[in-house]
C-alpha cells in the first residue's frame, strides 16, 4: 500500500509564501501583514501563524512581537554560509557523479540548458533559476542524494535570492548556461580535474556579484553585516586566493 503524504494547511501556506520570498515578489524589508494574509489566503490567522514562525527559522522573515513580521533583509554572513554548504556538497556529489552517471542524466542537464536558453530569451528570471536548479538537482539524484539537494535548497534561501537579483546583471545569464554546457562537456569527456575546476568557478562567480548587488540594491541588505564593499573585496579576495 502506498503510503500518503497528507500536507497540512500551515505547511501549504508555507510553501507559498516562502515561493513569494525567494522569487522576491515579496522584497526583503516588506511588512507582512498577518490579518492581510489570512485573508488573502482565506484561511485563519492560525495557520498562516505557524507557517511565519517556520519561515522565521528559515531565515526568511523577521517576527518583532508586537510590532509585526517583514522579509529578512539579505543577510552576507549567511549567503557565505549557504554558498559554502551548496559548494562543499556540490564538489564532493560531481566526484561520485563522474563515474556513475548514465546518458539519461545528460539528457536531462541538456534539457535543462535548453530551458536556461529560453526563460533567458523570454527575460524570466524566476523560471531561469529553476531551470539552473533542475541542472545541478540531476548531480544529486543521478548519486541518489535527492534529500541532500533538498537540505541545500531548504537551507539557501538568502543565497538564493541575491542569486536571483545577479540573474539582472549584463552577461550573467549567458555566462551560466555556457559554463553549464562546459560542466557537461567535462563530464562526456569524463575529465575530472577540468569539471572540478569547472564547478569551481562557477560556485564562486557570486562572489565577484556581490559588490555590485550592494550597490544597486542597499535597502534589501542587512547592514549590520559587515557589508562595507572594502570588507566584500578583502574577505572574498582571501576566499578566493
Amino acid at each position: 500500500m502506498a503510503h500518503i503524504v497528507r500536507v497540512t494547511a500551515s505547511e501549504e501556506i508555507y510553501q507559498t509564501l516562502r515561493s513569494e520570498i525567494l522569487s522576491l515578489r515579496f522584497k526583503p524589508g516588506e511588512e507582512l501583514n498577518l490579518q492581510l494574509l489570512s485573508e488573502q489566503l482565506q484561511v485563519s490567522r492560525s495557520p498562516v501563524r505557524d507557517a511565519l514562525m517556520k519561515l522565521s527559522g528559515d531565515n526568511l522573515v523577521d517576527i518583532y512581537p508586537q510590532k509585526g513580521t517583514r522579509v529578512s533583509l539579505i543577510d552576507l554572513k549567511q549567503v557565505n554560509e549557504e554558498r559554502f554548504l551548496r559548494k562543499s556538497l556540490e564538489e564532493s556529489a560531481v566526484r561520485k557523479f563522474i563515474n556513475i552517471y548514465s546518458e539519461e542524466h545528460l539528457l536531462l542537464m541538456e534539457e535543462s540548458i535548453l530551458l536556461q536558453k529560453k526563460t533567458m530569451k523570454d527575460e524570466n528570471f524566476v523560471d531561469f533559476l529553476i531551470a539552473d536548479e533542475a541542472f545541478h538537482g540531476v548531480i544529486f539524484s543521478g548519486i541518489n542524494m535527492s534529500r541532500i539537494w533538498k537540505l541545500i535548497q531548504s537551507q539557501g534561501g538568502n543565497h538564493h535570492r541575491i542569486r536571483l537579483l545577479s540573474l539582472s546583471e549584463k552577461n550573467v545569464l549567458a555566462n551560466i548556461i555556457e559554463q553549464h554546457q562546459n560542466i557537461l562537456d567535462a563530464l562526456r569527456s569524463k575529465n575530472l580535474k577540468e569539471l572540478l575546476g569547472l564547478e569551481d568557478k562557477h560556485l564562486s562567480k557570486l562572489l565577484q556579484e556581490t559588490e555590485s548587488m550592494i550597490l544597486h540594491f542597499p535597502h534589501y541588505f542587512k547592514k549590520e553585516t559587515p557589508a562595507h564593499p572594502f570588507y566584500m573585496r578583502n574577505t572574498y579576495a582571501k576566499e578566493l586566493s
